[in-house]
């Protein structure tokens, strides 16, 4: 029961991940027309990365103890 919960939060995880992505390059291709600079685009593909990197970081090794089963 618990690795099928965790499949269901790590496809839910990964479903926003991809949805915050789309919306994204999106916006930034809305915005093309209007000149937007690299390092602005940048600095949103970052503020994207960094908490899922961190988010990451933290479940490892929950995802560790509930494999395990300790």
């Amino acid at each position: 029961m618990r690795l099928i919960l965790l499949k269901v939060c790590i496809g839910i995880s990964v479903f926003l991940f991809l949805v915050m992505l789309a919306g994204i390059a999106r916006h930034r291709a809305q915005r093309r027309s209007e000149g937007a600079n690299h390092a602005t685009a940048m600095s949103e593909y970052l503020w994207a990365v960094v908490p899922w990197v961190i988010l990451t970081g933290c479940a490892l090794p929950a995802v560790r103890l509930i494999v395990t089963g300790h």
